[in-house]
């Protein structure tokens, strides 16, 4: 065998072994994210759903961003010196347990972060009132699901 076929085959396994031992920076497609940051800025804003918590009214709400429709959870009638909080709550295989959510301070911000729609049953939303970032969404707390 040439020296050069075995350097070859030398550099090809070294590649394969470091391949499988690094693992592999996020690359564009992998770090965009489908979450806007903020849909205050979409336009034809309606509720799909909403439910009154402990006297605050949690609404799933959608509009229209960027030629997308988009979902997301705002908060009204809360306590700006509690720390009321709005989490929006995503399931996205038709499960109905949360795959993802948003969770704003209220008094900063009443509405969360959104997620795009898709058609048929298996994407969903669900907005609740929380007092901090771990609470989830409960029946107790929240909107059904839209």
């Amino acid at each position: 065998m040439s020296v050069r076929k075995r350097a070859a085959g030398l550099l090809t396994g070294l590649v394969t072994v470091a391949a499988l031992a690094v693992p592999l920076a996020p690359g564009a497609a992998q770090a965009s994210t489908p979450w806007l940051d903020d849909p205050g800025t979409c336009t034809n804003h309606q509720t799909a759903r909403s439910a009154v918590i402990s006297g605050r009214t949690v609404e799933v709400r959608y509009g229209n961003c960027n030629g997308k429709q988009y979902g997301w959870g705002r908060i009204r009638g809360f306590v700006s010196w509690l720390p009321d909080r709005i989490r929006f709550e995503v399931d996205i295989n038709g499960d109905r347990i949360p795959d993802g959510h948003s969770v704003r301070l209220a008094r900063h911000r009443n509405y969360t972060a959104a997620y795009p729609t898709a058609s048929g049953s298996r994407r969903a939303f669900r907005a609740c009132f929380v007092t901090s970032d771990s609470q989830p969404c409960t029946p107790n707390n929240s909107t059904a699901w839209w």
